[in-house]
């Protein structure tokens, strides 16, 4: 069940709710809490054992939302709570029955002082107002003898929401005045506050990034592939091969990359370290390691590099040493043992048998094993993250990677670690180091303290269900933008945005239409957040459908033959165009045209505004231009042929 014990103000989202879940304890070793909040995935949220039930009390931000808990590592709905309903994300491929809690505190209209509710963000203050569905006809807000109306920017099942965007910036003093739809005069406040300003290092506004899996970029050294853990082939990638490509990423425009995981491991993703402290020797070890990052700072190019601290690999020492010496090892309490020994004799023995790869995996996944681990992968033990030295941990590893020329870190799983140790771990570390975390869904709990921003699933989920699946209108598409503009005000803009990644399919695989893939690229460069493009997704990469999580990682082919070069000519355009523009890195979003196929909205900052057209249709468009694009076209309209876009830019 869940139980709500009030709500506080909050400095983040206004305000929130006290929530207790709880569900009987049925004899299991341990419980989580799932959800929306956190992809549904074990590790953050640890239940405790209160007399006879499961329990644990987080904060949340008012809305729906969809929970359930792993108890033992079994999926379990809420058997005391009668709302249930089928939760489906595209974007991390989930879909189940779940149950449901609606958290909502006192008050038809709601706005206070808050990151999401009163900011100020590029010269400009933004100020939301939530109220229930369906009561506002019109309102606006008062600064002294001035009046600005506001504009309905979204609406949930809950809220609606309403904005207005003020040329000013620092303290100021406002009410609300709201005509509601029965004919009621209403005032809200006055409030007096100084905007929230989003903490986030400056350069990450101005970059476009360029996701490389070292592996299957570019073969630098002499090193033979080999064969990995689970006979999971290498194709013999390495840093030097990143180095010597580095023209190739200056030439598209790219001047900020993001390399997967690269330190000591047993397979090719390395998504299971050894040793947290040197560059794999595979991929050319720390030296090379070192060039790569000299060479980078001379041209400009910034590094985020993927922090793995939701589990370890099996053989890194640490867990090795837990396996020869058990309950007397020093780092039993590193990992989350269930009990001793961590796993039984027969699986040693499998274990270190001459037998294939593959047979071996198989009969080792078919034995049991005494602690937790990663998706119930025996090869990944899940780190301990209560225990204090974890954290000193995580937070020496990342740092002493900064110090050695990182900029910023992407972190693995972060939505299976608890919130509050990257909240410690972002304390320690530089203010200008970029800290972006994989969280699959609602990334509320998990931005403005914790970080910077995360990879931005939720939008990725809207323009699969538009560009790919077309499940929802434009109409729709633009109601899912706007609700995702209101949930995290400012930190939208310091988002990792994606068309795919290295566990999704090639965005032009999914779409399978060379012109449908670059009006979503369009968006994607036109749009708020940080955009990215994965290694190979310039020339037209391809990878495979229903592959599972490798299903994008084809080898990079550098055999010029083979690339689309109108794809990259049009990504090489659009990513230079994302450069040059402020008004694309940090104006403000105004919708124009969301109707049937057509996407038109338009990005201004001061002078520069910026006017972008999707025709997402098989029919011609014809779209009448707003007074100030009619002199740079020429022309009172413009005929967008189907699936195709256009992008105006002028100056007042």
């Amino acid at each position: 069940m869940y139980k709500t014990f009030g709500f506080r103000a909050d400095k983040k989202f206004g305000r929130v709710a006290e929530v207790e879940f709880s569900i009987p304890y049925g004899g299991e070793k341990y419980a989580y809490l799932l959800g929306s909040f956190n992809a549904f995935n074990e590790g953050s949220f640890r239940m405790k054992k209160k007399g006879e039930r499961w329990s644990i009390t987080v904060e949340l931000p008012e809305g729906v939302w969809h929970y359930a808990f792993s108890l033992g590592g079994k999926f379990t709905v809420d058997p005391e709570n009668p709302r249930r309903e089928a939760y489906r994300r595209i974007s991390y491929k989930f879909e189940k029955e779940t149950s449901v809690a609606v958290i909502k505190g006192p008050g038809k209209f709601f706005h206070r002082p808050s990151a999401v509710y009163l900011y100020s963000f590029a010269g400009r203050t933004h100020i939301i107002l939530r109220s229930e569905p369906n009561l506002v006809k019109e309102a606006s807000v008062v600064l002294g003898n001035e009046s600005f109306p506001v504009r309905r920017k979204a609406g949930d099942e809950l809220f609606e929401y309403f904005e207005a965007v003020l040329p000013k910036k620092g303290e100021i003093e406002y009410r609300f005045e709201i005509r509601r739809k029965d004919g009621e005069i209403e005032t809200l406040g006055p409030f007096r506050a100084s905007p929230y300003k989003l903490e986030a290092p400056r350069w990450v506004f101005d970059r476009v990034f360029y996701q490389i899996m070292p592996d299957r970029f570019e073969k630098g050294l002499q090193n033979a592939p080999e064969e990995g853990l689970r006979g999971e082939q290498f194709h013999g990638g390495d840093l030097e091969g990143v180095r010597r490509r580095l023209e190739h990423l200056e030439e598209l425009g790219i001047n900020a990359l993001y390399l997967t995981p690269i330190f000591e491991s047993m397979t090719y993703h390395r998504y299971d370290v050894t040793d947290y402290f040197h560059v794999d020797r595979k991929l050319g070890g720390d030296e090379t390691f070192s060039r790569l990052v000299q060479e980078l700072k001379e041209r400009g190019i910034k590094l985020i590099l993927d922090g793995v601290f939701h589990h370890t690999s099996f053989f890194h020492p640490y867990f090795q040493d837990v396996l020869t010496k058990g309950e007397k090892s020093r780092y039993k309490d590193f990992y989350r043992i269930l009990d001793f020994p961590a796993v039984p004799e027969e699986f040693l023995e499998v274990l270190n048998s001459d037998l294939p790869g593959v047979e071996k995996y198989r009969k080792l996944k078919e034995l049991k094993w005494n602690y937790e681990s990663f998706f119930s992968v025996w090869a990944m033990p899940r780190l301990n993250h209560d225990n204090p030295e974890v954290r000193s941990f995580v937070r020496d590893v990342m740092k002493y990677w900064l110090d050695r020329g990182a900029d910023g870190w992407r972190l693995d799983v972060a939505h299976g670690v608890p919130p509050e140790l990257w909240r410690e771990v972002r304390s320690a570390l530089p203010e200008d180091a970029y800290l972006m975390g994989e969280v699959m869904d609602d990334a509320r709990p998990w931005v403005f303290d914790a970080f910077h921003g995360t990879m931005n699933y939720p939008l990725y989920d809207l323009i699969l269900r538009f560009f790919v699946e077309r499940e929802i209108t434009a109409e729709e598409f633009l109601n899912g933008l706007e609700l995702l503009s209101a949930r995290l005000g400012p930190a939208e803009y310091a988002m990792y945005n994606f068309l795919d990644n290295h566990d999704t399919e090639r965005f032009l695989d999914l779409v399978g239409d060379k012109k449908k893939y670059l009006c979503a690229l369009a968006f994607l460069m036109t749009y708020k957040g940080i955009p990215s493009i994965f290694y190979g997704d310039e020339i037209g990469l391809k990878g495979r459908l229903n592959g599972g999580l490798s299903a994008g990682r084809a080898p990079m082919t550098w055999n010029l033959g083979e690339w689309d070069t109108e794809i990259l000519d049009v990504t090489r355009t659009l990513i230079n165009l994302r450069k040059e523009s402020r008004a694309l890195q940090l104006g403000t979003f105004r919708p124009l045209k969301f109707e049937d196929g057509l996407l038109v909205y338009e990005r201004a900052y001061e002078e520069e505004k910026v006017m972008v057209a999707i025709n997402y249709s098989g029919e011609e468009a014809e779209l009448e231009l707003p007074a100030g694009y009619r002199k740079v076209r020429g022309a009172q309209r413009i005929v967008l042929r189907p699936w195709s876009f256009a992008v105006l830019t002028f100056k007042e």
